[in-house]
This record gives structure tokens, sequence and C-alpha cells, in this order.
């Protein structure tokens, strides 16, 4: 039994016993009241009184039974009324071991069967002995589920960001699940005629099928599944996507995702540029039970060749049947979509997203699962969004806006059709 005593104002004393061996040791430079010779009385009875209550509870558990390990004594002590013949004490116990409610309960109503303060004063001895509160378990955190919203920019899209819930994760301001479609040969259902971008990079990644991009700088790329498409506006570009002839001749489904992406302040002005990187760029990696693909970013160990000048993860990972993962948590904003198959841990259907509130443990269904992990560093605000549009004021998105609809803003010259701002 260990007795350690301190004391905050005159009159006033909490001290702390912790029982492990049947001594007391008291700190003489530390006791309260105490001199060199020895603690002060009224800490000899307080320690008498908890090294009873203490022994009193370990005797009855063995007797009983009970997995009691350790007993803690908290005493609380007011004297200030100790000449008018009323000496206080409020004992609070800490019991240590896997006791059930029913067994703290017993022990608690145990413990002032000790007679020690009957025996030891003449002063009225009120004692109140109640059980150390536990605390509240931590609650769980709580991953977001962000529910698709259905677009029709020609065809239907599954849009997951900006939404009412999350409107951004990291850099990712927009997401969306393109497809899966078809389209009619011979027509221009499902084209995205000639639009406008600024302050903010466009990457496509494709499932299947392929599109045709077209932009302002004289990029003429067609993208299949595997390959990387990046276009960063800053300034300003515009840019169409359509779908080639050959898609539409043989029926090809076109499926995939485009995300667009904030640039930071400094270079949401930079001058407009566009890359493509091949698929041969994009290995995939095996890791049990999953096949993983790093579009931007870093994971598992494999470092995209795509630069972004901000912290970004973007990656494809495709499950087996019923396969685990852990997908950690960094101190980046993350979440998780999942493009095809099911989850049966979290429960997730095709086309949710989870925004991750901490590592997240996932568990294919039966046919396997699909899932795009996005995130990176948290951009600041203001960052605004409008249209097709990214500023940090309202006037430069207006200045856009009216530059575009007015003739101002670069224009594809072999591709009459364009989208007038709204």
């Amino acid at each position: 039994m260990k007795l350690e005593l301190t004391q905050d104002q005159k009159g006033l004393l909490r001290q702390r016993i912790r029982i492990r061996e049947h001594q007391i040791i008291a700190d003489l430079e530390q006791v309260a009241g105490g001199t060199g010779l020895g603690p002060d009385p009224h800490d000899l009875f307080d320690a008498s009184v908890a090294t009873c209550k203490a022994m009193t509870l370990q005797l009855y558990a063995k007797r009983k039974a009970l997995p009691l390990e350790a007993v803690n004594v908290l005493l609380s002590r007011d004297d200030s009324e100790e000449r008018k013949g009323l000496y206080t004490l409020q004992i609070e116990l800490e019991l240590e071991g896997p006791l059930s409610a029913e067994q703290k309960q017993q022990l608690l109503e145990i413990a002032d069967k000790c007679p020690v303060h009957k025996l030891m004063t003449q002063a009225e001895i009120q004692i109140s002995t109640s059980l150390k509160a536990e605390p509240a378990p931590a609650a769980a955190a709580t991953p977001l589920l962000i529910e698709p919203q259905i677009r029709n920019i020609g065809f239907d899209i599954k849009r997951l960001l900006p939404s009412k819930a999350q409107r951004r994760v990291g850099p990712f301001i927009f997401v969306d699940h393109m497809g899966p479609a078809t389209f009619a040969p011979g027509t221009t259902e499902g084209d995205v005629r000639q639009h406008p971008h600024i302050g903010l990079a466009t990457l496509t990644w494709l499932f299947q099928g392929a599109m045709m991009h077209r932009d302002t700088l004289g990029s003429r790329q067609r993208i299949e599944p595997g390959a990387v498409n990046l276009m960063r506006a800053g300034s300003g570009i515009a840019h169409s996507e359509r779908i080639p002839a050959d898609v539409r001749e043989q029926q090809q489904v076109v499926e995939g995702m485009q995300v667009w992406l904030v640039l930071p302040p400094a270079e949401a002005e930079s001058a407009p540029d566009f890359k493509h990187y091949p698929a041969a760029l994009f290995p995939i990696m095996q890791v049990p039970g999953c096949s993983v693909r790093v579009i931007l970013g870093e994971y598992f160990s494999q470092k995209s060749v795509v630069k972004y000048p901000l912290r970004c993860l973007y990656v494809e990972l495709k499950l087996a049947p019923c396969a685990q993962l852990t997908l950690p948590l960094t101190e980046q904003q993350q979440a998780v979509y999942l493009a095809s198959g099911s989850l049966k841990q979290p429960e997730l259907q095709a086309g949710q997203m989870l925004v991750q509130a901490d590592d997240l443990q996932v568990t294919a269904g039966d046919e396997g699962a699909q899932l795009m992990l996005l995130g990176g560093e948290a951009v600041p605000d203001p960052v605004l969004l409008n249209w097709n549009f990214v500023a940090r004021t309202p006037e430069r998105l207006l200045q856009a806006k009216t530059d575009w609809n007015e003739g101002r803003f670069p224009r594809l010259s072999d591709d009459p059709e364009w989208i007038e701002a709204p």
C-alpha cells in the first residue's frame, strides 16, 4: 500500500492511497501537516481508514472469488469543523480488474463495514464512500457517407463531389463517375461540347471505352483505360470531350472517372497545360487479395509519375471476392468511392462514397470490389466553385463567365459548338 499526500489549502486535504502491498509508505517531506518526525495524526487516521477499506475489499473479493486486482483510494478531507466535533471524509474507490457492475456494487456495500473510524476518535465522523466514475468510452469516429447525385450531360453520370455534406476532400472539388454508357453510331449524343475552365486541373481515368480530348493549346489526344489525361486550366483553357466514331460504331461501353483538383493560390493563374500519360506508366502492383494502380501521389510504396503542386492521393484498388484490406488514414483528408462490386464491411453499395474518419478495414463482397481512393492536404478557404470555374473571389468568377460568353476567352478554332455559361 502506498500513501501519497498533498494539501491544496489549509484544512482541506486530498490524498491518494494506492494499495499494492500491506505497507504504508509516506514521503515525510511531502506529507501534509507532518514534521521531520512523521506524518500528522490526521494523515495516519485517514490512512488507517483507507487501509481498512481496501483490506476489507481484498479479503471479501478473495473469499467470493471476485476478480479484484487492486484498490485505489482517493480521500477528500475537511477538518475545518473538527473543533466543533465534526470530521468529514469523502472516499472514492477505484477498483481494478474485470468486474461486472453488480460485483462493483457488492464491493461498495462491503466498504462501509470497516469499523476503524469508531475506534480511533471521539469526534463525530462522517464518511461517505463512492465508486470512481468510469470514463465514458470515446465515441467511435464515424465515416461520412455520400450518396451520388445523378446528372445527365448527354449521358448519365454519378456526381459525388461537391455534395451538401462535403464540398471537397483535400484538393478534390469535383468527382464524377461517367457511365457506363453506349452511344448511337452517326450521332453526337454523349459528346461534351467545348467549355472553359480556370483555377483547377481536370484528370480523366477510364475503366473501359475511349474518349477524344481537344483543347485550345492544340492538344488532340485519345484516352483509353489505364492512361491519364491531366489538364491544368490555370488562367484559362477550353476543351471538348467527344466519343470516337469507332467506339460508337462498335457499341463499346464508355465508363470512367473525371475529377477536378483545386490549384494552389500561387498557381491559380498560371499558364494552362495539358499532359497525357500512357497506361504503361501506371503498372499494376499486387498485394494480397488486391491489385493497386497509383494515379496520383504514393501508396504501398508505389509512386505515380504524375506531378501535382499539392499533396494528393488517387488510387485504383481492385479487391478479389471477399478479400480484406486496411485503408490507413493519414493526416490528410481521405475518401473511398465504390465504383463497382460491393463491400461487406463497411456495408457499401456501388456508387457510394465514404469520407474516412479513421483507419478503415474493408471486406469485398462475393463479386469483389473496385475502389477509388482519393484525398490530400486540405485546401484553405476561400475556394469558390461556379459552373466550370474555380477562383478565390466572386469577381474572378464573374470575369471568367463574362469573358467566355462574350468571346474574349480562348476557343477551339476547329470546333464551332460551345456551351454558354449559365
